[in-house]
């Protein structure tokens, strides 16, 4: 085994503390600096440093954090699979990394996952803009209801409507668990009386007009 060295002055790295979010992580700095071009390889990180606590502080996610720290320390970026693939495209982009340097072993998991959810927020939008856009002026009575039940917002009587069946859909709900409590002892009768069951008919009527509705 060679002999430990004795004298530490003339070491030209050293190591840096990086705290995301209260996570606090370790490393080289000559491990950022491979990458100069990116945050944490630049002077830019001086913005984020704490001279009370010595350390570098990021509000941003710890968990993508870890996967931005392996590609410092080791030159390949991998896709984390459970993680959104949009929350991960805005961490790279926070800290300056490009997309297309994740490894072979993850690119096609990305790009997979991020067709998928510019087809999803296109259909979103798409589905807006037809909601949203104004009748036209010769529209049937079934385009109209159609549309008062699609946005409410489209009318004073679809925003009525709204909340009247909001309203006695809490209704039905409430009346569910009334009709399971206890209301008091009946003669002849060891075990006390359920709502549902002392006030059948009423509880009927209540439930059959909401349903109704």
């Amino acid at each position: 085994m060679p002999k430990p060295p004795v004298d530490n002055s003339s070491r030209s790295d050293e190591i840096l503390f990086v705290n995301v979010s209260g996570v606090r992580f370790q490393t080289w700095k000559n491990t950022l600096d491979r990458y100069p071009d990116t945050l944490l390889g630049s002077s830019e990180k001086e913005f984020f440093y704490n001279e009370d606590l010595q350390e570098y502080f990021f509000d941003r996610d710890p968990e993508m954090f870890r996967h931005i720290l392996n590609f410092y320390r080791t030159g390949k970026l991998h896709y984390p699979r459970l993680e959104c693939v949009q929350a991960f495209d805005e961490e790279l982009a926070f800290y300056g990394i490009v997309p297309e340097i994740i490894g072979d072993c993850c690119m096609e998991e990305y790009r997979d996952r991020k067709k998928e959810n510019q087809e999803r927020l296109a259909e979103d939008t798409e589905a807006n803009e037809v909601t949203d856009a104004p009748l036209p002026p010769h529209s049937t009575p079934r385009e109209r209801l159609w549309r008062a039940f699609e946005n409410p917002h489209t009318s004073t009587m679809a925003l009525v409507f709204y909340y009247v069946t909001g309203f006695f859909i809490a209704v039905s709900v409430l009346a569910n668990v009334v009709e399971t409590v206890p209301c008091g002892a009946v003669a002849k009768r060891v075990k006390e009386m359920a709502c549902g069951e002392r006030y059948a008919l009423a509880f009927f009527c209540l439930d059959t007009a909401c349903v109704l509705i």
